[in-house]
């Protein structure tokens, strides 16, 4: 029960609690203002304000010598007498740093402590560089599982056995050139002024087609090429067959010189400061009929392999073995048609593989027989190296420097470590790879990265953060190559306008055929007009021979399937208002070409004529023609086997 007292002031305080705070607050307010009021006025006028501020201003605008403010401060005990000399005088005492030094240190050193392993920096592949090409690859013939098939036991003739596994030696050119320099008939005299001229006319075809293997800029290389001890032969013969491929060739080089400085200052230690280089990653895109481009997307290493793993021969390389790693180098084919171009880094290829002898000033000699001063400078280094001790000089002890060895080094945590792949210490080192994949008559541009094996997989002595998990580091992908079109198998190129056609209005192309089963290219012209198909169904063409038959003749099928909408260029008159005597003015063929798909197409001879791919093409199909009478032994369009260099009348047959 509640105090009756307690409610007595409850409500006392609802009904009069306002009124007694009201009141407060009056009394409050009427004591500020008596306060207020007895205040006195501020006797301050604005002209003394002014006049404050005005002598405020004077004040601080008022210039100041600096030698009243130096001597009021030494005055004031700011300067500190002599200095100067005191300085001089502590400099004469030198400070030791064990004197110093904590009597107990802050942690205690783990073995190994300052060489934990970091994870190596990656670098990105430079000077990439694609061309296409087709041809036939002499490779193992494959069943429907991807086997090699079996080659039926028969008895062997060693005389005429072939290499299997090894690589076509391309040779020494200029040791090729200079000794085939005959007089006609094999006897000696004066060199008649044709074979003079036929003469130099090889030589500079020569110069031409190794100028074309190469990629990249040319430079001097630091050392030559090491001689390649052939492989055993396989004790399994299979069946061998020849297989037509189109491929897109992808040039490079790496930095490896500075892929080593990354690796040692990860891993600490020079003895394991080489990356162990595992496989090359290439991917590409496809340019699309509107003109975008496709994603990224990986090249089917699979299918390259199927032929890269099955190859009974190989090409000779150019480069020294000391530049190439097999993880980043694909091997080339050898090849029974076709050839091969930009394959080889110039700037890697020792000087004596690409150098083309000039015919001697006298190459008249016997048969078999060489003077001493046609003999290129090179030679005797090149002959020197193939004997045991040139061998153990120039390229056995090289290639055991630069192959894989095993080099102890001590870890972090006082083990051995040792190297079992293969190192290098060139500065570049060079980059290929095949894809023959690319479809005909589609433009491609590629990219490319290296994949090496991580160096700190499984190990403890790592920074934080360092992964020993993963068995790979890829490295940064490269800059895209420029635009690389793979030809149709049936290509027209507008050479110019037609002077010999059936009538007027007409445009001479060129067609080049090549055929996916033999991996043969034949080119032939065509004159066609608006309203006709370029080329010809049922045309006798010349077929070049690689097993030294000798060329063929056959009908083939050369129709492009493309229609001519229209046709401009060939002589044009001056207009007579100009005023200008003198002859017709030539203009470049073009022609409006429609395709099976009813794609309009424009062939220009301005371009047509100068494209790199038709030219070579041409040169190539000439080149084997020529050679039809001789066994294959090189795939090189370009290559120094071709320098034979025979005068009219020489000896022929096979190039060894």
């Amino acid at each position: 029960m509640a105090n009756a007292t307690v409610e007595k002031i409850k409500d006392l305080g609802l009904r009069h609690g306002e009124k007694v705070g009201v009141g407060l607050a009056a009394v409050a307010c009427v004591l500020c203002l008596a306060m207020a009021a007895s205040k006195k006025p501020t006797d301050i006028t604005p002209d003394q304000v002014k006049k404050a501020a005005d002598a405020a201003a004077s004040n601080i605008n008022r210039e100041q010598k600096t030698e009243d403010i130096l001597q009021k401060l030494e005055g004031e005990f700011l300067k500190q007498p002599e200095f100067t000399a005191t300085i001089d005088q502590q400099a004469k005492t030198l400070l030791v740093a064990d004197n110093y030094r904590l009597s107990q240190p802050f942690v205690t050193f783990e073995p190994g402590g300052g060489l934990l392993r970091d994870t190596p920096t990656l670098i990105a592949v430079s000077e990439l560089y694609a061309y296409p090409g087709r041809g036939g690859i002499l490779m193992y013939e494959l069943d429907a599982d991807g086997n090699r098939k079996p080659e039926e036991e028969k008895p062997v003739d060693v005389d005429t056995q072939t290499r299997r596994g090894r690589k076509r030696g391309r040779g020494n050119p200029m040791m090729s050139s200079s000794s085939s320099m005959m007089m006609p008939g094999g006897g000696g005299g004066a060199v008649s002024a044709k074979a003079k001229a036929e003469q130099e006319r090889q030589y500079e075809a020569e110069k031409k087609k190794v100028a074309a293997a190469l990629a990249g800029k040319k430079g001097a290389p630091k050392e030559a090429e090491k001689d390649e001890a052939a492989a055993g032969a396989d004790q399994q013969r299979y069946k061998e067959t020849t297989k037509g491929v189109r491929w897109v060739v992808l040039t490079g080089t790496l930095d490896h010189k500075q892929l080593r400085e990354n690796y040692l200052h990860a891993l600490k230690r020079p003895e394991v400061a080489h990356p162990d280089y595992r496989r090359l990653d290439v991917e590409r895109q496809a340019h699309n009929a509107d003109g975008s481009w496709s994603d990224w997307e990986p090249v089917e290493s699979d299918e390259n392999l199927k032929i890269l793993d099955n190859l009974p021969e190989e090409e000779d390389e150019w480069t020294p073995e000391e530049v190439r790693f097999e993880g980043l180098v694909d091997p080339l084919p050898f090849l029974k048609a076709g050839s091969w171009e930009h394959v080889h880094i110039a700037s890697l290829v020792p000087k004596e593989k690409t150098e083309v002898a000039k015919p001697a000033a006298n190459a008249g000699m016997m048969p078999g027989s060489m003077s001493s001063s046609s003999m290129p400078g090179a030679m005797s280094s090149s002959m020197m190296s193939s004997s045991p001790e040139g061998m153990m000089r120039g390229g056995m002890m090289k290639g055991m420097a630069s192959s894989s060895a095993m080099m102890p080094g001590m870890m972090g945590g006082g083990g051995t470590e040792s190297i079992t792949y293969k190192t290098s210490e060139s500065d570049t080192i060079m980059v290929r790879s095949l894809d023959f994949t690319a479809k005909p008559d589609t433009s491609y541009r590629y990219r490319v990265r290296i994949v090496v094996n991580n160096p700190n997989k499984g190990r403890e002595d790592v920074n934080p953060g360092v992964d020993t998990k993963s068995g790979v580091l890829k490295g940064p992908w490269s800059e895209p190559t420029d635009e690389v079109t793979m030809p149709a198998d049936v290509s027209a190129y507008a050479l110019r306008p037609s002077t010999t056609g059936t009538r007027a209005g007409q445009v001479r192309f060129e067609i080049t055929r090549w055929d996916p089963t033999d991996g043969i290219t034949v080119v032939k012209d065509f004159d066609a007009g608006p309203g006709e198909i370029v080329g010809d169904a049922n045309s006798t063409t010349r077929i070049p021979s690689t097993e030294g038959k000798g060329e063929a003749r056959r009908p083939v099928d050369f129709v492009s399937h493309q229609l001519v909408l229209d046709v401009a260029g060939g002589a044009k008159s001056l207009p007579p208002t100009l005023g200008v005597t003198g002859g017709p003015l030539e203009s470049p063929a073009l022609s409006l070409l429609v395709r099976p798909d009813g794609a309009v197409v424009v062939r220009n001879s301005a371009r047509d004529a100068r494209d790199e791919v038709r030219r070579d093409i041409k040169a190539n199909y000439d080149k084997e023609l020529e050679e039809s009478g001789k066994k294959r032994e090189s795939s090189y369009g370009t290559s120094s086997m071709n320098m034979m260099m025979m005068m009219q009348g020489g000896m022929g047959g096979p190039r060894r």
